[in-house]
C-alpha cells in the first residue's frame, strides 16, 4: 500500500480523535463508559455482502464518541468480514427529539474470500438512534465505505440526559 493511501486512511480517525479530545477538554465532567452495540449491515457494491456485527463506542464528550465494529457474513464470492474504526458526532446528545441523529466518519477494512481480498476504504455514515426502551436504543444507519451501506443497530443506552442548567 502506498504511503499516501496509508496517510489518507489514518487521517480521518486521527482528526476525529483530536477533535474529540479538544471537545472533551471543554466539558466539565465526562464519564468514561463503553457502549456496546449489535448490528446487521447490507453493503451493496461490486461485491454485495450481508454481515452481522458487534461494536463498542467510548463517549469522549456528550457530543462525540470513538468506536469500532467487527462484522462477518456472506458476500457474492463467499465469506466476508470487516473492521471499522470511526468517530461519531451526535446532533442531539440530550435526546430532545424522538430519534437522535448523528454523523460518523472513519475507515473500514474489508476482506472477501474468493474476491479481491483485503481492501481499506474511507467510511461515512448518517444515522438515527431511536427511543430508549429497556436500556436499548434501536437505530438505522445509511453510509458509504466499500459500497453503499444500510445498517440496523441495537445500542445499549442510558436514559436520556437532562440538560444542565
Amino acid at each position: 500500500m502506498r504511503l499516501s493511501r496509508v496517510l489518507a486512511v489514518l487521517a480521518v480517525p486521527v482528526t476525529t480523535a483530536c477533535l474529540a479530545h479538544s471537545a472533551a477538554a471543554q466539558e466539565q465532567k465526562v464519564s468514561l463508559t463503553v457502549v456496546p452495540e449489535a448490528r446487521v449491515d447490507l453493503i451493496a457494491g461490486k461485491n454485495t455482502a450481508l454481515q452481522g456485527g458487534l461494536g463498542l463506542t467510548v463517549p469522549v464528550s456528550k457530543y462525540v464518541g470513538i468506536g469500532g465494529t467487527v462484522g462477518a457474513g456472506v458476500s457474492k464470492t463467499g465469506f466476508s468480514a470487516r473492521g471499522d474504526l470511526y468517530g461519531r458526532f451526535s446532533l442531539d446528545p440530550y435526546r430532545q427529539y424522538y430519534w437522535e441523529p448523528y454523523l460518523g466518519a472513519g475507515t473500514t477494512t474489508r476482506f472477501d474470500s474468493g474476491g479481491p481480498g483485503t481492501r481499506t476504504y474511507l467510511l461515512g455514515v448518517i444515522g438515527f438512534n431511536g427511543p430508549v426502551t429497556g436500556g436499548i436504543a434501536p437505530g438505522v444507519e445509511l453510509g458509504v465505505g466499500g459500497g453503499v451501506r444500510l445498517g440496523i443497530t441495537l445500542r445499549w443506552a442510558q436514559s436520556p440526559l437532562k440538560p444542565s442548567k
